[in-house]
């Protein structure tokens, strides 16, 4: 979506949607742990925009694809994908920020264990805790916590935030719990004056024991995403292709009806199916 729209629909729809906002809390929520750099009154407008383009486009493509598939014109089947167009893209744009945020998370949660032994690395060195996340910000690798790093000084050095006002916004936008508490607990430390690399040192190892703890979760669970894969996207098909052929054969009057349902299996349902799987390893996996 590109500023340029989000900018027009936040002029023309903006205002429209403002009495909506306390009732959208939790999306704004979402919105700031998915880091996505838009406000809660700038998405629901362009979410608002969106669907009502959906809407008005999305009936005459329904009739029509209803038209061509149909012997006879039948109503309900284009007033129904009429309806559930605009409603699948307002779902969309409500579950999206939650989905970038559930990547975060994991990408987060994956690279924490290596940013926690290179501030612990840092502290034991006795360089203080703002300048170990400048150097985390300052090296060249391309992890969500080096963003996560940047982002703690741009507060402190550029917003005039001290350190531990800093980490604790980290760690309230933060997606991931574990990178939270983990923050949290560095607060701790400074405000009580603890022993911050034997802190660290013992984070990293508990961390690293969870990765691995993680990794073997997941080739776990891929036997029974297989076996999901081969209900949903052989076994089913098949078995409704062969009814609805059947059926066609036995009843000259299901043939319009069949050839609807033939229709939005294969290219509806089908393809929902395999997009859900696909969906469903990409959150399983941990990121590298």
């Amino acid at each position: 979506m590109s500023k340029t729209f989000r900018r027009i629909a936040y002029l023309r729809v903006g205002r429209l949607v403002e009495p909506l906002l306390p009732r959208f809390e939790n999306l704004g929520k979402s919105l700031r742990k998915a880091d996505m750099g838009v406000s809660l009154r700038m998405y629901l407008a362009s979410a608002v925009t969106i669907t009502f383009i959906a809407a008005l486009v999305g009936f005459p493509i329904a009739v029509g694809i209803v038209y061509l598939f149909a012997s006879q014109f039948i109503w309900w089947v284009s007033i129904l994908l009429g309806i559930l167009i605009p409603l699948t893209t307002l779902t969309g744009f409500y579950i999206y920020p939650n989905y970038i945020a559930g990547n975060r998370k994991r990408a987060l949660e994956s690279s924490l264990p290596t940013a926690s032994s290179f501030i612990a690395a840092m502290a034991s060195a006795g360089v203080a805790p703002d300048k170990a996340f400048l150097a985390l910000a300052n090296e060249n690798i391309k992890l969500e916590i080096a963003k996560e790093a940047e982002k703690i000084t741009r507060n402190i050095e550029i917003l005039g935030f001290d350190l531990l006002s800093a980490l604790e916004l980290a760690a309230e936008n933060s997606p991931s719990r574990v990178y939270s508490s983990f923050l949290e607990g560095l607060v701790s430390v400074v405000i009580s004056g603890g022993d911050l690399t034997s802190y660290l040192t013992n984070e990293t190892k508990m961390l690293m024991r969870e990765k691995v703890r993680e990794e073997k979760e997941f080739i776990e669970s891929l036997g029974v995403v297989a076996e999901l894969f081969l209900v949903i996207g052989v076994v089913t098909p098949i078995f409704f292709v062969i009814m609805l052929a059947v059926l066609a054969i036995m009843s000259s009057e299901s043939g319009a009806q069949g050839t609807i349902l033939m229709a939005l299996l294969t290219y509806v349902l089908i393809p929902i199916g395999m997009t859900v799987i696909i969906v469903l390893i990409d959150g399983m996996q941990p990121t590298d």
